[in-house]
Formats: structure tokens, sequence, C-alpha cells
């Protein structure tokens, strides 16, 4: 399975699409460190009713990313150039984890583009907790370099097996998932980079943005695990859709960070929720 590339301001965006094209669309954004091999692991199956565009986000997976400081703003209107280089009036957007961060910044920037939304185990507000050391020194003079040539493509795949283990906790790691889902590109140093850009400044960039959560009409859906020890469900998707002036939350109790492996069925059930709802 491979994906096709589109050129835009001198960057090219990889993305995949899938499904009957006269179905309504959606935009479906993975989360740090991973690529769109993430959520179509996962998802494929239960949306193939629907016309699916899975990105590579900026930077990450196959994408390139354009250079200068980089931002969840500029993020979404890349995202929004995207779409209307494809022809796609509109859509409703799935965002996973940092994914939704973007997502949500859609909703509010680009209301001309996007209907709607499902977050799933969303990182949407300040103080996700401080960003990991590695992720600010990668953009320092002369051990970045270090970081990203030599560092993180010899110790990071070591680190793998526990990371993935943290985001599926408390359910277990789908079997194959680390070689069908591609993490290992995470380590090319490009993609290294890119993630640590964004990790390293993740508070700023949602203090930047939790504040206009309120001026959201499109519904949105959130679904989230109170086990999720990668992103406080208590902390983000809560109060985030208690704010949201159309948004719903659905809790699984027994849900971990990466809930839509175990419960794709519901958020099959999230689109057609909101799919109805914008209509």
């Amino acid at each position: 399975m491979t994906g096709e590339f589109i050129e835009l301001g001198g960057v090219r965006l990889h993305h995949l699409m899938t499904g009957p094209e006269a179905a309504p669309t959606l935009l479906v954004l993975h989360g740090a460190s991973t690529s769109l091999y993430e959520p179509y692991m996962a998802l494929s199956n239960a949306l193939e009713a629907y016309r699916v565009i899975w990105l590579d986000r900026p930077g990450l997976g196959w994408s390139e990313r354009p250079s200068g400081p980089w931002s969840p703003q500029r993020e979404a209107e890349l995202i929004a150039h995207f779409l209307t280089a494809l022809g796609v009036p509109r859509v409703v957007v799935l965002g996973h984890s940092w994914g939704a961060a973007i997502a949500l910044r859609l909703l509010m920037d680009r209301p001309d583009h996007v209907s709607g939304g499902v977050l799933i185990s969303p990182a949407a507000r300040a103080w996700v907790g401080e960003a990991a050391s590695y992720n600010k020194m990668t953009g320092w003079p002369v051990i970045g370099p270090l970081i990203s040539h030599v560092i993180a493509p010899l110790i990071g795949p070591r680190e793998l097996h526990k990371g993935v283990a943290s985001a599926f906790h408390p359910e277990p790691v789908p079997t194959g998932y680390i070689e069908t889902a591609r993490l290992d590109r995470l380590f090319k140093p490009s993609v290294w980079k890119a993630n640590a850009q964004d990790m390293a400044q993740v508070n700023a960039h949602l203090a930047n943005q939790e504040t206009r959560y309120g001026e959201i009409t499109q519904p949105v859906v959130i679904l989230a695990g109170p086990k999720d020890t990668v992103v406080r469900t208590s902390r983000h998707a809560e109060p985030v859709a208690k704010t949201l002036p159309h948004g719903e939350m659905r809790l699984f109790p027994k849900a971990g960070h990466n809930l839509h492996h175990a419960y794709s069925h519901e958020v099959t059930k999230a689109v057609a929720d909101v799919l109805a709802r914008r209509r």
C-alpha cells in the first residue's frame, strides 16, 4: 500500500485516499511520532463506507515541512491549502492525540473547510507535561544534529516497545503493530527533528489556542478513556467537551490512549453522529 504526493509551496505532502468518491469525506490526522499508517491500521475497515483522506502531517511520515517557525496555526493553514488543492470543499476531521490539537485548530480557523470533528484521546490543553529533554535538545546547535542523526536512530528503536506499551495500556498491543504502523519512520533525522519541534513547544502551542475552543460551533464528539496514561482525560478531553458549544464526551472505562484500535466501531458511530448533526 502506497500513497500519493502533492506539492504545495515547495513541499510535498504524502497522503492516501480510500473509499467511494461520492461518500462523505473524512480527513484523518495521526498523532505525534507516527504517520498515516497508524490510524489506517486501526480504522481502514471501520471507515470503508466513507471517502477518507489519510494524511501524513507536515514533517512526519513521508510528508515534508516548510522551513521556519512551526505551529498548529501554520499546520492548519497548510492542511486547508492541501484540501483546496485536492478539490475537497468540506470534511469531517478525525484527530488522534496531537492530531486532535491540529483538528481543533482547523475547526476554529477553517470552518469553511471543516464541518465537524471526532477527537480521539485529544491533547487539547496546556500542561500536557514537560517535553522530554531530548525534544528540546534536538533544536540546539551541535548536539541537536548529533541526537537526530546518531543517538535517536541508535537508541530509539530499543525504547520503542516501552512507549508503545504505554500508549495502549491497560489494553494489549496488537500483533505486528510496530511494523504495520511503520513506527520506524520516526527515526529518520528529518522526521525526528520535526516531531521534536512540535513536542518541545507543546504547552505553549496549546496555551495559545485553548481559550478559543468556545468559538467552535460545529458538532464534535470526543472519545477518551480514563485509564489514558499519555494524555490525562480529566485534564484534556473532559473539560474541553464542556467548553465546546456542540461537544459531546464519550468515555470508555477500560480504554487507554490508542483506543481507536480496540474501539474502531465506536469511532464509526461517532463519525455517523457528527455527519447527522452537521446536516
